[in-house]
């Protein structure tokens, strides 16, 4: 079973330049997203299309999901890289996700780098972490300037994940989260 390839959920909006860095980093980069043209897109705009790899599913329905999930593990292994943007909309698809992962993988570690809105920083929910996840946590912030706010733009987003990546830290922020009352 393989244990190398990176799994983005949520690449073909946000996170496409993390695709496409990930993929001339790594090789194989499959990418989660409901919609199949943007998947197309992020594929051919990549410079190795032959190895992105877009799975069209929406991870709000568990069902699919999860079966979409399991034809990936079963054809390619596990992937030892995981980065999650799954919206507070789908509780399940995380959980799903990492009891999907340990459940295949016996004794290799993988990273789990999991991207969160700016609110999540405040209220931070208990996941729960298999023993050989390293769980990573993204908060995505807004940028300061003098007395003006602004969100982040996708650029923004994707250096900020792609460092969070590279620099392999328990916890980043990207922009900043403070002064909170000055959030756009």
């Amino acid at each position: 079973m393989k244990n190398g390839y990176v799994l983005v959920i949520g690449g073909s909006g946000m996170l496409r330049k993390v695709c496409h860095y990930l993929n001339e980093k790594n090789g194989d980069v499959f990418v989660i997203g409901r919609n199949r043209s943007r998947l197309e897109a992020v594929k051919n705009s990549g410079r190795y299309p032959e190895r992105l790899h877009g799975i069209s599913v929406d991870y709000e329905d568990s069902t699919r999901f999860g079966a979409a999930l399991a034809d990936l593990f079963n054809k390619h292994g596990t992937p030892g890289l995981v980065v999650s943007w799954i919206h507070s909309t789908a509780p399940d698809a995380l959980p799903l996700l990492k009891d999907m992962i340990t459940e295949h993988v016996l004794n290799a570690d993988w990273r789990l780098f999991h991207i969160q809105g700016s609110a999540r920083f405040f209220e931070k929910e208990n996941t729960s972490v298999p023993g050989n996840c390293l769980y990573r946590r993204v908060y995505l912030g807004f940028i300061l300037d003098n007395d003006q706010s602004r969100w982040l733009t996708h650029d923004e987003i994707s250096n900020g994940v792609i460092e969070a990546i590279d620099s392999d830290q328990e916890e980043t922020v990207v922009g900043t989260l403070e002064p909170w009352a000055k959030r756009p």
